[in-house]
């Protein structure tokens, strides 16, 4: 009897253990292929991104939805910055109550019912500087928008700076990233990018947290790699992650995972998940990494200029490939 009881225990826990593995494994969904021939210095000026993460984290502050006189002219700067790649940059105004907000819009390639939207909030959470968040994010928004006006592009492709994506407003309908999603009646989202924190990585042993630990197991405990948040049941990271890791050697990977897991849905993403599009957010995993979240130590001397800028060009080229793509 003993004997057997202990079968059916090894049993159990054999079953435990497989089915463990196996939703860790659906949730992470790991490739391992790397590359060898890395040219993103050839493509991108790491002294431009450290020059908009400074200027933005520095100049810009506070840049919350109490001090519009700073948000606005951060946005002046974006849209001025991307009106330097294309001709077609426009500002989306809302009203939240007395006060007029106003997000970015730039438009790469011709005007088609597919289109392809990276976007990146500019406010910061209360007077902080917000280098990492998300002024990283928007720097590489702009030289996006640099890199985009070299190539020839048969769908639109959209660039969106977005406002009031901070407390108080993030989790409503006023945050800027809800405003544009709920514009795009008529329109077909091929993919939605959110750049959510993209400057922050550490070679530290440890240096990575997980929300669950069961992560730890298919994922790095430093946190030198960036990652591409997803939903659960979806397949929507996997060609961004594979691009990232097919033209950088910046490791890249992704998790599928439900919203009810702290930090999946903290972003722009969020809101075109509201509304049933494809999205994704690309992040340097925010509090699980960077402890300087949401301090006064966010500052750009913290970021590392030359691992951003191969998330950018990872960005970049996974939308040249799929750009007039069916």
């Amino acid at each position: 009897m003993l004997s057997r009881m202990i079968k059916i225990s090894l049993y159990v826990i054999a079953t435990l253990s497989v089915c463990s593995i196996g939703i860790v494994l659906l949730i992470s969904r790991p490739t391992y292929v790397f590359s060898v021939d890395d040219k993103t210095e050839e493509f991108i000026d790491l002294e431009k991104l450290k020059e908009h993460v400074l200027h933005l984290s520095t100049t810009f502050v506070p840049r919350n939805s109490s001090n519009l006189e700073d948000l606005n002219s951060a946005s002046e700067y974006i849209k001025n910055k991307l009106s330097e790649t294309t001709k077609n940059v426009t500002y989306q105004e809302y009203n939240v109550g007395d006060r007029r907000y106003r997000n970015v819009i730039a438009s790469f390639g011709p005007e088609t019912e597919e289109v392809t939207i990276v976007g990146a909030h500019y406010d910061a959470y209360s007077e902080l500087p917000g280098a990492d968040d998300n002024a990283s994010g928007v720097a590489g928004l702009i030289e996006l928008g640099r890199l985009l006006n070299t190539v020839e592009l048969k769908q639109q492709v959209l660039l969106v700076a977005y406002t009031l994506e901070e407390p108080p407003y993030f989790a409503s309908e006023n945050m800027g990233s809800f405003v544009h999603a709920s514009s795009l009646e008529g329109k077909k989202v091929r993919i939605m990018i959110s750049l959510e924190m993209i400057g922050y990585f550490s070679d530290k042993p440890d240096s990575q947290d997980f929300p669950i630990s069961l992560l730890s197991l298919v994922y790095p405990n430093q946190g030198n790699f960036i990652a591409i948040v997803d939903k659960f049941k979806t397949n929507d990271a996997v060609g961004l992650k594979s691009s990232i890791n097919k033209y950088t050697d910046l490791p890249a990977y992704s998790i599928n995972a439900p919203i009810n897991i702290v930090g999946i849905d903290f972003s722009d993403h969020r809101n075109y998940w509201h509304f049933g599009y494809p999205a994704v957010m690309v992040t340097d995993t925010s509090f699980y990494r960077n402890k300087a979240y949401h301090t006064e130590h966010d500052t750009y001397d913290r970021l590392n200029y030359k691992l951003m800028a191969k998330v950018v060009f990872g960005v970049f080229k996974y939308v040249q490939e799929i750009n007039g793509k069916t």
